[in-house]
Parts: structure tokens; C-alpha cells; sequence
């Protein structure tokens, strides 16, 4: 039995009390999914949009609850919500890459033929950005890079600011892998 135990204040709890109340309750995971999936719909949807101004080929995805891979020409987008555990502040956190190389491999390896097969080279990534929510309800929800201090974000305004980074690995690498030799 310990003796005198009692709970933190809320007043004193390690995210406030407004934050630490919401983003801990049920209530928040069924919220921050949503928010993922708007996240990653505004990303799909302008990453399509984009290849087709671009006149190049229409991205590759791949898509799960927690995770959004968009495979661009020679870059990648990859953008994964870590949710709530023991190391992880309340609401998760957000890991936003952009990546030169390839990350969502188009599957048509076939394992049982022998022969030369192109490896591509590993991936290197030009940009990260790791993010925590704050929110004190749902419609306050953020998205912050850099703790709660600084600026925070909307799904809708991330997600544009996401795809400026892959728009400009894109137009970065592009010629530089067409006048690379095969």
C-alpha cells in the first residue's frame, strides 16, 4: 500500500489541463482518426491532382488507418500517426518524410524467376517534420511541429504544407533521375 498517494492537479500535469482532459478520453482517438483521414485525403487528392498538371503518372498509394504512403515519380510522401502509449504524449504524434527513392515498390516483383532484377537505391529523405496534437475539443485540433509552443496546423492546412515539400522534391528530382543513365 503507498502511503499518500494522490493524483497530479490537472493544474500540474505535464500537458495542462485543458489538453491532457480531451486528448486522454475516448472520445479523442475517434477524433484524431478522423483528422488522420482528412490528413491524408487532402494529401491523396492534391498528390492526383499535381501528377496530372504534371502530365506524369498517377501516384502509387498505399493507405492504412495509421499510415499514408504517396509514391510520386522518383519521390515519396510517407506520413504515419503514432498514437497514445506509455512513451507518447497525449494525441499521438505525427512523423511527416519526404523521400528521393522509392518507398512504395509497385509489387510486380515475382520472387520464384531467377534473373537480374533492378534494385532501386535506398531512399533518402529531404525532409521530416515530427508533430504532437493540442486540442481542447475537436474542433480545436492541431497539429504542432516543434511541442505546443509553436504555430500549429489544421489537418486541411498540414496537408498542404506536406505536399509543398513532396511538390518540391518532385520538381527537384525530377530531371535529375531523366538524365541519370539506367
Amino acid at each position: 500500500m503507498i502511503e499518500r498517494a494522490s493524483p497530479v492537479p490537472a493544474s500540474e500535469a505535464r500537458f495542462g489541463p485543458d489538453r491532457t482532459n480531451f486528448l486522454t478520453s475516448h472520445r479523442a482517438l475517434s477524433v484524431g482518426g478522423r483528422e488522420f483521414s482528412k490528413l491524408t485525403d487532402s494529401i491523396v487528392a492534391q498528390a492526383r491532382r499535381y501528377a496530372t498538371a504534371q502530365s506524369c503518372e498517377a501516384p502509387t498509394l498505399r493507405l492504412s488507418p495509421d499510415r499514408c504512403i504517396v509514391q510520386l515519380g522518383p519521390v515519396a510522401l510517407t506520413i504515419a500517426h503514432i498514437r497514445n502509449g506509455n512513451a507518447v504524449p497525449p494525441g499521438g504524434q505525427l512523423l511527416a518524410i519526404a523521400w528521393h527513392g522509392t518507398i512504395a515498390a509497385r509489387g510486380d516483383h515475382v520472387p520464384e524467376r531467377l534473373g537480374a532484377r533492378r534494385v532501386p537505391p535506398t531512399p533518402v529523405s529531404l525532409w521530416e517534420e515530427s508533430l504532437v496534437v493540442s486540442a481542447e475539443s475537436e474542433t480545436s485540433w492541431h497539429w504542432h511541429p516543434n511541442g505546443t509552443e509553436s504555430e500549429g496546423f489544421t489537418s486541411t492546412e498540414l496537408a498542404d504544407r506536406c505536399m509543398a515539400q513532396l511538390q518540391q522534391a518532385f520538381d527537384e528530382h525530377r530531371h535529375v533521375d531523366d538524365v541519370t543513365p539506367a
